[in-house]
């Protein structure tokens, strides 16, 4: 017989309890209808009551009884805690981290009758763990300032270990044994997912034997809830990032010339572009033109959703405005990256042409420019952390990068 661990638990066997003995009830009530509603004329006229509450309770008082009962425990007892399969599905549909919070980590500890316990989460930007706690009926957010690093020698040691990881065990190191303390832990319990820690459960008592498997089966759809959740976040995501994509493909089709520009007597033409790269030309209120280089170090899908929302946001703020000068225009594309939450390298030039002085002023990030002259290429003109100027002449001025000729000035105008 299975044990009833906590309140949660008892309540959903209430539940389950009262919705059968209503649905019993139920079935005898329209036994007696029908031989109330039957002509007494009607030969077997038990016989016939008693096949349509038959057929009635299979077809139909079976399945409003599951619903029932499934509606009930996910509006009274968390769906995770529920042995139910349409509760449990009806977790996973919606993403709800929350739920394992609030309801399942509380139980979590009780189960193991620990007064005491911690709850990490992954992140959904997967950098961090966030860390809760739950100590004298209380749950409450602990405030770190990064949360629990996911290169954490704990981490590592606790993925291999699926039913749980006490404290003082034979292939635990002085580190692992200072992170037990600091959590005021003797057990440790994993939350995962094909091979990935998406939280644990760590509590200061250690829980017997026949709760561990209670403790292993809760912890795997802890895992499942927490994947599901950054999952449904990062659609949204990419949905925001497509959005962004059409509002630029819209703006660029309508708004700019996909040729580069001509700056008074500068021309300017675009020598190479591959692809994981953003070459976008904007024309300022006086007529300069601001140019924008930028290449991420990984090509794949999301960093192709990611050149798309800077584009976006690029051209919004050059409708608004907003672009003022090449250090702003710096400052906006790094501060976008950072809200992607781009963290590989990446390299990127921004500049400026004047139309009336026929000046550039050019700033990059990264060790693969150069700019130089056609006829010298050996000398590089700019220099890192600069505003480098340069006047281009009837002589191409070509900035490069890795090697590789992607922007070329020239003045085609009469020179004394």
């Amino acid at each position: 017989m299975k044990t009833f661990f906590s309140d949660l638990r008892f309540v959903s066997s209430l539940i389950t309890l009262a919705v059968r003995l209503t649905a019993v009830f139920t079935v005898l009530g329209l036994y007696e209808l029908s031989m109330f509603l039957l002509p007494k004329e009607i030969e077997f006229v038990s016989e016939i009551a008693v096949l349509t509450c038959l057929v009635f309770g299979v077809f139909g008082i079976l399945p409003i009884q599951e619903k029932v009962s499934g509606f009930l425990k996910s509006t009274f007892v968390s769906e995770y805690l529920s042995d139910d399969p349409g509760s449990s599905r009806l977790a996973h549909r919606r993403f709800d981290s929350e739920g394992v919070i609030k309801n399942v980590f509380p139980e979590l500890v009780r189960l193991t009758t620990s007064n005491f316990g911690r709850l990490a989460i992954l992140r959904n930007d997967l950098t961090h763990y966030d860390l809760y706690t739950y100590a004298h009926k209380k749950q409450r957010k602990v405030n770190t300032m990064e949360g629990i690093n996911p290169r954490a020698a704990l981490l590592t040691y606790i993925l291999n270990k699926r039913s749980g990881a006490m404290i003082g065990e034979p292939d635990q190191n002085k580190i692992i044994n200072e992170d037990f303390v600091s959590l005021r832990a003797n057990f440790i319990l994993p939350f995962v997912f094909r091979e990935k820690l998406f939280g644990f459960l760590a509590v200061s008592n250690i829980p017997k034997d026949n709760v561990r498997h209670e403790l292993g089966f809760l912890a795997g759809k802890c895992a499942l809830a927490v994947h599901n959740h950054i999952l449904s976040s990062q659609i949204a995501e990419n949905k925001k990032y497509r959005k962004e994509l059409e509002n630029a493909g819209k703006i660029r089709k309508f708004l700019e010339s996909s040729e580069p520009p001509m700056v008074g007597d500068i021309k300017i033409d675009l020598l190479s572009q591959e692809p994981g790269e953003l070459v976008e030309f904007f024309q300022g209120p006086s007529g300069d033109f601001y140019f924008v280089f930028l290449r991420l170090s990984v090509t794949n899908a999301v960093s192709v959703l990611a050149l798309c929302y800077i584009l976006g946001t690029l051209y919004a703020s050059w409708l608004n405005g907003e672009i003022k000068n090449v250090l702003q225009l710096k400052a906006l594309v790094e501060d976008n990256l950072k809200e992607v939450s781009w963290t590989e390298r990446y390299d990127l030039a921004v500049g400026m042409v004047e139309k009336e002085g026929g000046k550039i002023s050019l700033r990059y990030v990264g060790k693969n420019f150069k700019m130089f002259r056609s006829s010298n290429p050996t000398r590089n003109l700019a220099s890192i952390g600069w505003e480098n100027m340069e006047t281009p002449s009837k002589d191409p001025l070509i900035l490069s990068w890795n090697d590789r000729d992607i922007i070329s000035f020239q003045n085609i105008g009469h020179h004394t």
